[in-house]
């Protein structure tokens, strides 16, 4: 029975809060060596057969930025783990600022966001894709995509899907939901646009039975808990379901009104 934790981060290296330390991803690392998994990419985990058993975890990039291409992917090649890199073209020509005292974000360099965070270019993709990782796609411009009118949505789906097929020159089969908001009609654009599946911000393990366009994901940044995640990996950890169940209550309020 698969039981399969799926982790996503957004910073590697960079400075401030909102970026994990690279010390601390290299511990994140070597937990799933010494547990035996094996990193695959979304799609693969999407593809893997239901009686499949095997010992698997997924890394996950939101938001195509810079600093996953200079400082995660040499790590994770050096580790010979695949990961996928949901990225977002629409951003090439923008530098991200952060807030180092209310960690908010903003796309203009207004007074209080002084750390910047550029994006990958189509260069850069192009160069995880042809190193063996997946690139997968997170919108053209990181809308909620239940706060833009519908029209929109043909761009933001896919359009971007079409312009990443382009670039890497490959089939883009995989799709993450920015800031997780979604809702019913988002999720059958994003099926009919030709996905395959898609990711959430909801915390959960992907099970034989996990609806391939509600993935939930982990955001976890303390390697203690990290362990935990692996750990409970297990099957006979049922009790981790009701768990996760739980803590989606909040996340799903927030997702549906915010």
């Amino acid at each position: 029975m698969l039981k399969v934790p799926v982790f996503y981060y957004h910073s590697i290296g960079n400075r401030g809060p909102e970026t994990l330390e690279i010390s601390e991803f290299r511990k994140h690392l070597e937990l799933i060596r010494q547990q035996g998994f094996k990193a695959i990419t979304f799609s693969e985990l999407l593809a893997l057969e239901a009686h499949d058993s095997g010992r698997y975890v997924v890394l996950t990039f939101d938001d195509g930025l810079l600093d996953n291409f200079e400082n995660a992917a040499p790590i994770l090649s050096e580790y010979g783990y695949k990961a996928t890199f949901f990225v977002i073209p629409g951003f090439d020509q923008v530098i991200r600022w952060v807030n180092p005292k209310t960690r908010a974000w903003s796309e203009s360099q207004f007074d209080g966001f002084s750390i910047p965070f550029p994006s990958m270019q189509k260069h850069h993709r192009r160069q995880l894709f042809e190193s063996g990782m997946e690139i997968g796609c997170h919108t053209m411009n990181h809308p909620k995509l239940n706060a833009i009118p519908e029209h929109r949505l043909q761009i933001e789906i896919s359009d971007s899907k079409a312009l990443l097929e382009d670039q890497v020159g490959s089939e883009i089969t995989s799709f993450c939901y920015p800031k997780g908001r979604y809702n019913e009609m988002i999720l059958d654009r994003v099926r009919t646009a030709g996905y395959l599946g898609a990711c959430t911000t909801m915390p959960a393990y992907y099970r034989n039975d996990t609806p391939k366009f509600e993935c939930g994901r982990f955001l976890v940044e303390d390697h203690r808990i990290y362990r935990k995640i692996l750990e409970w990996a297990s099957p006979v950890s049922q009790w981790t379901d009701p768990l996760c169940t739980m803590l989606q209550i909040p996340l799903k309020l927030k997702n549906t009104y915010f």
